[in-house]
């Protein structure tokens, strides 16, 4: 399981049809960079983790806007945090992603904005190296969670872990959503790793989600 590199892509496809002259939209900004969704170390250990890795992934991406195109570059910002066993390997990880809005002849748009947790899901498992590969995906319940000052829903799943050594573990899986300050920041917690039975509980993510500043 590697936990050292953390890879965030957000597919941007934006098509925006607006009336005007290109050079306005040469005068734009052609870079958007997440600011940082981050806990401090100190607040992280109150709830059985520890920071594992800060990671960036720039994406360009072509946009079509006034009948001609432009690139622009989005930055994506990862924060892994690790709950260990006793004997050192991970038990449990939170991964909090911030992907900024991207903003084109007036218009805001990203993805993130139009994911159910679900889909969240889906897009960001296949980019972490911590959750290698996940499958066998069934919604189990929500709850409300706190985070970034907000009450957002929690969405549950129970899933199967398949490791880089061929192992797999059956895991439970939170992912919430909150829009704050400009971008969209996304909590995706893995519990069970390794069939860990003592590790971080609900209450521990739940706790570091509550401490997350942005």
């Amino acid at each position: 399981m590697k936990l050292q590199r953390v890879g965030a892509v957000v597919a941007v496809a934006l098509l925006v049809s607006v009336a005007g002259c290109a050079q306005l939209l040469t005068q734009e900004e052609t870079a958007f960079v997440a600011n940082e969704a981050n806990v401090t170390q100190a607040d992280a250990e109150k709830a059985a983790y520890s920071h594992n890795a800060t990671e960036w992934q720039n994406v360009t991406r072509s946009v079509e806007a006034a009948g001609q195109e432009r690139e622009v570059t989005v930055s994506n910002r990862a924060e892994v945090f690790v709950n260990r066993s006793v004997d050192g390997s991970p038990a449990a990880t939170v991964t909090v992603v911030s992907s900024p809005t991207v903003t084109v002849a007036g218009q805001e748009l990203n993805p993130v904005a139009e994911w159910s947790q679900r889909d969240a899901l889906g897009e960001f498992a296949g980019q972490f190296d911590p959750y290698d590969t996940i499958t066998d995906i069934e919604e189990r319940e929500t709850r409300e969670v706190r985070m970034l000052g907000t009450d957002a829903d929690m969405r549950v799943f129970n899933a199967t872990l398949e490791r880089e050594t061929g192992a797999t573990d059956d895991v439970v899986v939170g992912v919430v959503t909150v829009e704050h300050e400009g971008d969209y920041v996304v909590a995706i917690a893995v519990r069970g790793i390794d069939d860990a039975e003592q590790g971080a509980t609900a209450a521990d993510t739940e706790a570091l989600l509550t401490r997350i500043e942005h």
